[in-house]
């Protein structure tokens, strides 16, 4: 990411706003095409969604209307007298006699020929009377008659116990004299074919008492559901019927389809109606009131299929009005306003010593780059006129300012010298007094140095030791003075008297206020051509705001190192890196990073 950013940013104007104007129609077209295509997908999405609820509503009547056909046979069958005859406890004899099985099987037949259609009817009676087909008595004991129609469909048998259970004969009076539809058979009957069926279920009430006196169950195969959505279903449409629990009843998916469908969105079978979108699929459901079964309805958006082609056209077309639009823009900017700045700025890279020239013919034109261009050139006359007379106030200056620091300095350090030998005289000995004023004899012998305004790193090392000496003399265990010099360093060029100042901090402000013996450590290496000069203490350290403050300049009290840091930078015409690291409490080092010179 760096590396990119440092190549755009060494890159000039102009194809700096050809490469932006190329990423912006990129752009531009992505986000285009991306709301065309969110928008036309809502638009399908929401169209494939009617469909779903237009095929919705159509399965839903045509199982309605297979449920109204079983209903109206119910109906017909629940007042046929022939049939509430056999089913009452009270039939006599003659009644036995006269209602035969074949008689009801007669009125049933006669009912259903009627009706268009396949159903397999069971009308089951029970009773805890004497079982007189085996001839033994005894209370508790039940019988039930069984009777079909439509032997078409195979050999089915019912299973009484299952039928008379509390899952279907319960449930079915919960109903009141409503009907239900119990999916896939659940172990009531017994058949030899591989016919699936539902089995619409009620039970008979006498006519008289309102009593339940049978078990009506009409069961309708599965393939008359089929009918019901066979002409919307295909690879892209997909429509089955599946009970509560998420089983098949039917559907030309199987049922690891419809499961792989459920998992994706259970609310298709938790909820009376749903719709989902997922996997390019609209997904439907809708649950059959009073039935526990639900219709789902699964589409496949084609979406490149259902575009338009004007609407293809119309998209292309405002795509190449919106090129052709940048790319005007982009050639006015650059003809007016990338060249001209171009160009100025080429004129106008000089390199050191190059006296500005007067630039021709590079905008002719009044806005503000033609302004840029005149007052440039009324610029480079002035800077002409001034140059030589500025450069040369400047050495002056820069030589005068010099001169004024390192006199600053000079009282600075005799002052505090003078008043250290004073302090010497009234508690140091005649002998150490006599040292102290020698080693100060040194030290300026050192620091005159001809006048010379450089000194080699071994004199400077001199001077700051010399003055150590004689501040020892005074703060006699209070500190430690350490050296690490390169090799080779000692003849290394360096301006004088900046070591002083530095130690001088660092005892007066740093070992000094903790109140206990401290370390001072000199180090001076070279790293890049370049040289460190370090001052390392142990004392009271500084927050990172005093450092902040300090660099700044902004401490009134360290006059001492800021003319120090001023005086290098003047040298060193600010080829200067100054850098202090500390911790409160632990230790103070400055780093002072100054070009490599030899004497």
């Amino acid at each position: 990411m760096k590396n990119k950013k440092r190549w755009f940013s060494n890159l000039s104007i102009r194809y700096k706003v050809q490469y932006i104007f190329a990423v912006f129609m990129v752009i531009t077209i992505v986000l285009c095409f991306i709301f065309f295509i969110s928008i036309t997908r809502l638009k399908i999405t929401n169209t494939y969604r009617e469909k779903n609820e237009d095929k919705l509503n159509f399965v839903e009547k045509s199982f309605s209307d297979v449920m109204a056909g079983a209903n109206n046979i119910s109906r017909l069958i629940m007042v046929n007298d022939a049939v509430l005859t056999y089913l009452r406890d009270d039939m006599t004899n003659t009644d036995k006699k006269a209602i035969s099985d074949d008689s009801v099987r007669s009125e049933l037949y006669s009912i259903l020929n009627s009706f268009s259609g396949t159903y397999y009817v069971f009308v089951l009676k029970q009773r805890e009377t004497e079982n007189y087909h085996s001839g033994n008595s005894g209370s508790g004991k039940r019988s039930a008659a069984t009777y079909s129609v439509k032997a078409d469909m195979g050999i089915m048998k019912p299973d009484p116990d299952v039928l008379f259970s509390d899952s279907w004969y319960g449930e079915a009076l919960k109903k009141n004299g409503g009907y239900m539809v119990v999916p896939n058979n659940r172990g009531a009957f017994y058949l030899n074919t591989n016919v699936e069926f539902v089995s619409f279920t009620r039970v008979i009430n006498d006519m008289d008492t309102q009593k339940p006196i049978g078990l009506l169950a009409i069961n309708i195969p599965v393939r008359d559901l089929k009918q019901t959505y066979e002409n919307f279903a295909s690879d892209d449409n997909q429509i089955a019927y599946v009970d509560s629990s998420g089983s098949l009843i039917s559907s030309f998916l199987s049922q690891e389809d419809i499961d792989r469908i459920i998992d994706d969105s259970p609310e298709l079978i938790t909820t009376d109606s749903f719709h989902s979108v997922k996997n390019n699929r609209v997904i439907s459901s809708r649950k059959i009131s009073e039935t526990g079964i639900y219709i789902i309805c699964s589409s496949r958006i084609s979406f490149f299929e259902d575009i338009s082609t004007e609407m293809i056209i119309l998209v292309l077309g405002m795509l190449v009005i919106l090129i052709v639009t940048l790319l005007l823009i982009s050639s006015y900017i650059n003809r007016y306003i990338v060249v001209p700045v171009s160009s100025l700025s080429e004129s106008m890279q000089m390199s050191e010593g190059e006296v500005p020239s007067q630039l021709e013919n590079i905008c002719v034109s009044e806005d503000e780059i033609g302004n840029l261009h005149k007052c440039y050139n009324e610029m480079t006359l002035k800077i002409n006129r001034l140059l030589e007379t500025v450069v040369e106030q400047e050495k002056q200056c820069r030589k005068a300012e010099l001169t004024v620091i390192q006199e600053q300095m000079k009282p600075h350090f005799l002052y505090n010298t003078l008043d250290t030998i004073g302090y010497m005289a009234l508690q140091n000995t005649r002998e150490e007094v006599y040292d102290a004023i020698e080693t100060l004899g040194i030290f300026y012998r050192k620091f005159l140095s001809k006048g010379s305004e450089t000194i080699p790193l071994s004199d400077e090392l001199s001077i700051v030791k010399s003055y150590i000496k004689l501040l020892r003399l005074r703060y006699d265990g209070m500190f430690e003075d350490q050296y690490e010099i390169e090799e080779g360093l000692e003849s290394a060029s360096i301006i004088k008297l900046i070591l002083q100042p530095l130690v001088e901090n660092s005892i007066y402000h740093g070992i000094r206020p903790k109140g206990e013996s401290g370390i001072i450590k000199i180090s001076v290496y070279s790293e890049n051509n370049r040289m460190h000069i370090k001052v390392y203490d142990t004392g009271v350290g500084m927050s990172s705001e005093q450092i902040d403050k300090l660099l700044k300049g902004e401490d009134k009290k360290s006059f001492g190192f800021k003319g120090t840091i001023d005086r290098i930078k003047h040298f060193y015409q600010n080829d200067v890196y100054v850098s202090i690291r500390s911790e409160e409490g632990q230790f103070c080092e400055i780093d002072i990073n100054t070009p490599f010179q030899h004497i």
